[in-house]
This record gives structure tokens, sequence and C-alpha cells, in this order.
């Protein structure tokens, strides 16, 4: 690995894989962050190593093609499937994988559980030399969901690592002393999130200076309002699957209520929370504040928070509380239209009525005239 704070994570999967007692390990990570070339690193070292014979790897994602993972993993095997059925594709790559005394399979991009007997996978003790590596965003479905023995979080890039990988993907800034200095402070606004520092250096990469610095001044202003299509559409999408992913209207307004009111500790957002009702059926403050507690955990789980110093303290990465921004603004936007079109429906129902109660009071009329007639 080129990141020295990823060598010592590397290193711990490593020698997470080669205890006989696990069979099952996860890493973990917000989106963007670097699990996906980690875990490829793993695989890499892990055979070259001898760790393994044989190392497969599959994309799941958050719908999973069970028939795709399938063939991957029969593919790399020798096995030819394709004319089975699943339950016949899982029987055979069960019965082959439980003949192969040392493989890895890596599975990439879990979103919740995953029913490894339904792919193929041995499990427990029945597994022979096979091992399972999973990535995540959240700890809790690595954790509770899947079981694994043992869990390693992917953190952010330090400073001397983030200009790193910048003047890589750039190469310009290495010898312009202005460019340079622009750089700085362009990979410090990526706060050391790999999604967001690799779009930003590809989009600059031989352009002018003056380009760079307006870059900047967009930078300061709101990320993901800096770079038009593609260039933001990564980070914020990779984001914005994590946000519909969190269990409950409770949890995405308490990630909403942080990020859009720069909230950094439990205290505040206690404070907001009671006052915004954002608590449902709580009767004291200490229940109020096990609920902000348990709610902060969950967003750490998720990688939508990062943490403090105590547990009573926590971060939002800046392009994330970006992507919670733009989140808050467009639902409530689209709240606002909800209530004006409501607001021109009950308007439009109105004049309706009062056109048939006019209607009905001359026909009343007319009816009492007739009467008098008579």
């Amino acid at each position: 690995m080129h990141f020295e704070s990823r060598k010592s994570t590397l290193k711990g999967i490593l020698d997470a894989l080669s205890n006989r007692n696990f069979n099952m390990i996860g890493v973990y990570g917000m989106g963007g962050i670097g699990k996906t070339t980690l875990v490829k690193e793993v695989g890499r070292q892990a055979k070259e190593n001898n760790l393994f014979e044989k190392v497969i790897s599959s994309r799941v994602s958050q719908t999973p093609q069970i028939k795709e993972i399938q063939r991957e993993i029969a593919e790399k095997l020798g096995l030819k499937i394709d004319q089975e059925s699943e339950s016949v594709r899982a029987w055979r790559l069960l019965e082959q994988l439980k003949k192969e005394t040392k493989i890895l399979i890596i599975l990439d991009d879990i979103w919740g559980s995953l029913d490894l007997e339904a792919i193929g996978i041995p499990l427990a003790d029945d597994n022979g030399g096979c091992k399972v590596l999973l990535t995540a965003r959240s700890q809790d479905v690595l954790s509770c969901k899947m079981d694994c023995q043992q869990n390693f979080v992917v953190d952010v890039l330090n400073e001397k690592e983030a200009w790193s990988l910048f003047k890589k993907m750039t190469g310009d800034c290495r010898e312009n002393g202005e460019l340079k200095s622009v750089a700085a402070e362009i990979v410090k606004e990526c706060a050391g999130l790999p999604i967001a520092i690799v779009p930003i250096a590809k989009a600059l990469k031989n352009k002018s200076p003056y380009e760079w610095r307006n870059a900047l001044r967009q930078l300061k202003r709101n990320f993901l309002r800096s770079f038009s299509g593609t260039q933001a559409v990564a980070a914020y999408s990779t984001i914005q699957l994590s946000y519909n992913q969190l269990g409950g209207e409770e949890l995405r307004k308490t990630f909403l209520l942080i990020g859009y009111s720069y909230i950094c500790n439990v205290k505040d957002l206690l404070y907001h929370g009671m006052g915004l009702g954002l608590f449902p059926n709580i009767n004291t403050v200490d229940e109020a504040r096990d609920r902000a507690h348990t709610l902060v955990d969950k967003l750490k789980n998720s990688c939508l928070l990062l943490d403090g110093d105590t547990s009573e303290w926590f971060s939002m990465h800046d392009v994330v509380r970006d992507v919670a921004i733009s989140i808050a603004s467009r639902e409530g936007e689209e709240k606002e239209n909800e209530k004006s079109a409501e607001a021109n429906e009950k308007e439009k129902d109105a004049k309706n009525s009062g056109k048939i109660n006019g209607r009905v009071s001359k026909l009343m009329k007319t009816i009492h005239a007739t009467c008098a007639a008579f």
C-alpha cells in the first residue's frame, strides 16, 4: 500500500486471515474511503505470500445477484455452471470449495445480511480451507448480520497521504510554486476523502492557475457545487446511498439535523432534537439523552459520523456535510412544493364549492319564486 495509515490495517487483516480460529473477517468505512482498493491489495499480498492458493473477488452491491456471484466464483474454480439452477449451482460450489485447502473469497460492498449457503460458500467449521473477507459501509452489517469474527475500520487519509494522492493524480503542482499553495488548500478542503480528492484532481489536471484558484473558491463554498456532472456525482451518490439505507425516519432526520446545523456534540443534539420534537415517545431528559447517544452511535457505525475525543463529541466529514445540506435543502423544497400544491388544490376546491353554492342559491331562489307564484 502507498499509504502508511493503511499499512497497519493491511497487516492486521492479513494476520486475522492467518488465524486458524477466524474464517470471516470484515472491513468497513464510509463510501469512497478506499475499502475496495485495500482488500484488493490484501488479496494480492495474501496470494503472493502463499497464505492462499486462490483469491476470488465479487462485488455484491445493494441488490445482490446470487447467480452472478456464483458465476464469478465458479469461473475462478474452473466450474461450468451456466446451465444449472441457482440451488444446483450452490451445491456444486459448496462441494468444490470444501475440497480447496487455501482459498480466500472477497465479497465487496455488502449492504445487509447475505446468505452464504445460498451462494454455495461453506460456513463455520464446515468451511475446510475457505475464508471470507467482507466489506461494508456499516459496522453493524458485519457484526450483527454477518457475525464477522474481527472487523477493521478504514479511516480518511491523513494530510500527507491526501497530498500524495492529489499530486499523483495531477502532477502539475510539483514544480509550480503558485499551484502548490493553491493545491495544498484544495487538498485541505477534501479532508482526506479519496472520492473527493480524485475527481477534483482529475478535473484540474493541465488546467490554468486561474482555474485552480476558482476551484478553490468554489470548494470553500460547497464541494457539490464546485464541479458539475460526473465529477461530483460519484461523491454525492455514494453518500446518498448510505443515507437511504439508514433505518427509520428518526435516524435520517438526525443525520440531516447534525449536517445542517453543524452540531458536534450530544448535548447540542439533545437541545435541538427536543426543541424540534425529533425524539418521539420520550418522557424525560434522561430518556432523550440515551436516545441521542444511540442515534449518534448508529451514524458512527454507518460511517456517516466520525469519533470525537470522547463519547460526547463527534464530527462530520466536510463532504458528507455538503451532501447532508443538499439533501435537507432538496427535501425541504419538495415539502414546500407539496404544501403549495395542496394549498392550490384547496383553493381550487373552494372556488368550485363557491360556484356550486352560487348555483344552488340561484336554484333555491328560483324554486322559492315559483312556489310564491302558486
